[in-house]
């Protein structure tokens, strides 16, 4: 089901190239290039990737796992932006999936040069001062660097500001990271791929955009050319900010808003005796979330599939049913639907700093309402085999909940109240 990343490149240049066509037309009906823009919005990848990202963690045999993907996912936040949009399951089920078993700095610069965050955070637009393509644009051309990601990798991928950089270093950290990428969607740029000798596009890097000459990024000098990334990523990932920064937004996301001294050290210490190895920092970090006593308000979408799981409820349609006649109405666009009426779609446009891991920050009418509208669907349409004394027992709620849950007149009533409860949404 995963579409390799040479697929879904060329499903950009594709996409990009019968849109402009269609739009240049003169001689197709305003009806004719509207069928066509539908057409090419039902062959977007994200139908599918989301949809396999609502079953993973529905069906899976790891929710526990799909959860520290969904963490991670955020972390590293790629918006919806046109092209972007063909390449954020592919990070999901890619580069996230199998960067979670090695070392984080492996996984920074993964998803540092993946052609979804240089196209998300306009590196493709990032071309040295001093570059030959620079030297060679017409007056007319926008050349220069673009820091976008420079800032964030540093701001919120790895060290944050807590590390103390400069302007400076976020303007030597970009001349490093020009010449990663170029405009991938669009057809007339396939010749700079081309005369580059590009095969693979985990390395699409242009020594005609890169800037010449050493740079230096907090204090520590970096040769030119392609290697030079790797190892500013290497640095900023094996440094006491970022393993502290990192544990703390772990925590805080698994544990509690406010994590304590203790649960900060465990996770830091295997952090560090690691090198930065997940496969540590997450054991240690489910150890202490399981031996926590803290609430923890769980994300819309944890809530979702988790209420989906343990019901063993099936409102998210299969891949079966995932065509072009039923498309519009179930399949993936229930999927959708369901995202964002919970209001955390990883699909949508947003900033760079992704979903708040604060509960105040997702506890409000508003969102208390979705949530027990969404029950109330889950139950009515999902066909849920265990309802809500099978769940108060197989989970173990407290006399406190069972107590709510007796209220409520009916099933539907009963399903909602213990799904909506305090206990629940913080399981």
């Amino acid at each position: 089901m995963l579409f390799s990343l040479d697929e879904r490149v060329a499903a950009t240049r594709y996409d990009r190239k019968t849109s402009d066509k269609t739009d240049e037309s003169t001689k197709m009906s305003r009806e004719e290039k509207d069928e066509v823009y539908r057409e090419l919005k039902l062959k977007e990848h994200r139908h599918i990737d989301r949809l396999q990202l609502f079953h993973q963690a529905i069906y899976g045999a790891d929710p526990a796992r799909q959860r520290l993907i969904h963490f991670w996912l955020n972390h590293f936040t790629i918006g919806s932006s046109g092209p972007s949009d063909f390449m954020i399951g592919h990070v999901i089920h890619d580069t996230i999936a199998r960067g979670i078993n090695g070392k984080f700095a492996d996984l920074a610069y993964d998803i540092t040069r993946h052609p979804g965050m240089l196209t998300y955070l306009d590196n493709v637009y990032n071309i040295g001062e001093k570059s030959v393509r620079a030297r060679n644009a017409s007056r007319n051309e926008q050349i220069g660097l673009n820091d976008n990601l420079a800032r964030e990798l540093m701001e919120l991928h790895t060290t944050s500001p807590s590390i103390g950089y400069s302007e400076e270093d976020i303007r030597q950290a970009a001349k490093i990271l020009a010449g990663w990428g170029d405009i991938f969607d669009n057809p007339k740029t396939v010749k700079n791929f081309k005369e580059a000798r590009i095969k693979d596009f985990h390395l699409a890097y242009f020594k005609d955009k890169a800037e010449p000459g050493k740079k230096t990024v907090l204090g520590k000098e970096y040769p030119k050319g392609i290697e030079a990334l790797k190892l500013l990523v290497d640095d900023l990932s094996i440094s006491d900010h970022t393993a502290r920064f990192l544990t703390r937004k772990l925590c805080v996301h698994f544990i509690a808003d406010e994590p304590t001294e203790q649960d900060l050290n465990h996770v830091f210490s295997a952090w560090k005796d690691s090198g930065g190895d997940l496969n540590v920092v997450h054991e240690a970090l489910l150890n202490r979330a399981t031996l926590s006593t803290q609430p923890k308000f769980q994300w819309p979408f944890t809530w979702l599939v988790t209420v989906l799981r343990v019901s063993k409820a099936h409102l998210v349609e299969g891949f079966d049913n995932l065509h072009r006649e039923i498309m519009r109405h179930r399949g993936e666009y229930r999927a959708r639907a369901l995202a964002e009426e919970i209001g955390q779609d990883f699909w949508s446009r947003r900033q760079p700093d992704g979903f708040s891991l604060q509960s105040a920050d997702w506890i409000s009418p508003e969102h208390f309402e979705r949530r027990m509208r969404l029950a109330a669907m889950i139950h009515d349409h999902g066909k849920p085999s265990l309802l809500a004394d099978d769940l108060m027992d197989l989970l173990e709620v407290s006399q406190g909940t069972r107590t709510l849950v007796g209220k409520g007149r009916t099933n539907r009533d009963r399903f909602v109240l213990l799904t909506c409860s305090s206990e629940f949404m913080g399981a």
